[in-house]
């Protein structure tokens, strides 16, 4: 039996034909498959399943095409006028949560965004999601209307920052840990993050899964990725990081310069929420686009890893050893950031021996200054050699 793209064939210990249901045990941990075969079939559908939940109308099947299998799922024609995703790992429910959570819901019936019109959710899983649209973008369509596309991301961010929730460091850089020890790579970055980097709700945004409406490109929240389900913890994100996965999926199409990731990023920031363009939040000192460029690599460098994607898997490292030259600026920069303590170490040494007498007053007064202007030049030149957001 031929193995669909959708099976894990990087990773998986046993085969695909003995795997039909059930658990599925990987090189990264285990998997649970249900059965999809019978769904592919248009009586399948003229009964509701018994199990699980259904959000919406089960629809009336008169027609049923299979489109075509792809590296989260099987796609479906139905009827002409809806898309149907399946998806065969349990890997979630972050689509439901986000099409039954009112607030959510409201805040995003004018974006341009597509919420399904229904989805079967068994044990916390999203099983089967249906899309109001016809017809997807091709990868080349999307990859030319991708700054269209980038100030739409930007809009919908916008809507969900009123549900946002204070940047969560840790976990973000846990998660940097966890794909790197299971990926092996020779790459480590972490980064504080400002203030202004905040949490969003989870919505998955992926190239392949957009449309148009009346001339203007809509996306379909997809369920989580195989690699995300396997390898790290479900978080909420910041918007940076959707808008960075795109970014970097689009690469396969073009090699981006410093002027086509300016562009993007910039249409993406003219209608996010104002704070998304705070110095701190850009600052790839502070994180910024560039690590969330590295999350989105490390992330296609296992989805390459599971599904034994060569060309991929290369790009990928090419990638990260390229990006390693940026880590090492960036550790010369925190040579020049030791400075701004030490110039405050130098202040504090002239205070008390001033105060304890042990050197004269003016000897005092030249060492705090001379630390004063350290640490002020230090700090400005950390700052100043600060790399481009793009």
């Amino acid at each position: 039996m031929e193995e669909p793209e959708w099976w894990p064939k990087g990773i998986a210990k046993i085969p695909f034909e003995n795997s039909l249901e059930g658990e599925v045990i990987t090189s990264f941990g285990r998997l649970n498959l249900w059965n999809t075969t019978f769904c592919l079939e248009k009586d399948w559908w003229e009964n509701q399943p018994s199990e699980g939940k259904i959000l919406g109308d089960w629809p009336e099947v008169k027609e049923l095409e299979i489109i075509q299998s792809d590296l989260n799922g099987i796609l479906l024609n139905l009827n002409g006028t809806h898309i149907v995703r399946i998806s065969p790992f349990e890997v979630g429910d972050d689509v439901s949560r986000m099409a039954r959570h009112k607030p959510w819901k409201q805040a995003l019936s004018e974006q341009h965004v597509l919420l399904p019109s229904m989805i079967w959710t068994v044990s916390g899983n999203d099983r089967i999601i249906i899309y109001p649209c016809s017809n997807l973008l091709g990868k080349e369509e999307s990859h030319s209307m991708r700054f269209r596309i980038s100030e739409s991301v930007g809009m919908i961010h916008r809507s969900l920052d009123q549900f946002s929730t204070p940047n969560t460091e840790r976990r973000w850089n846990d998660r940097m840990n966890d794909i790197e020890a299971a990926l092996k790579t020779n790459t480590l970055w972490r980064a504080p993050h400002s203030k202004f980097t905040v949490g969003l709700p989870r919505l998955n945004l992926d190239i392949d899964s957009i449309t148009i409406i009346e001339g203007r490109p809509y996306l379909l929240p997809q369920p989580r990725t195989l690699a995300e389900h396997l390898l790290c913890q479900s978080d909420r994100l910041p918007g940076l990081a959707n808008l960075m996965m795109l970014e970097r999926q689009w690469a396969e199409f073009d090699d981006p310069n410093e002027q086509t990731r300016h562009r993007f990023l910039q249409a993406w920031l003219d209608n996010a929420p104002p704070s998304y363009s705070n110095s701190k939040a850009l600052s790839t000192l502070c994180g910024g686009p560039w690590i969330w460029r590295y999350h989105a690599t490390l992330n296609l460098l296992a989805q390459a890893i599971i599904y034994s994607d060569e060309e991929l898997e290369k790009r990928s490292k090419i990638w990260l050893s390229d990006v390693s030259r940026l880590q090492a600026h960036l550790g010369v920069l925190r040579f020049w950031k030791s400075g701004l303590w030490a110039g405050v170490t130098g202040l504090v040494v002239a205070f008390f021996s001033w105060q304890l007498e042990s050197l004269s007053p003016t000897i005092s007064a030249i060492i705090a200054a001379i630390s004063l202007f350290f640490a002020i030049g230090s700090n400005q030149l950390y700052w100043s050699k600060d790399p481009k957001p793009y």
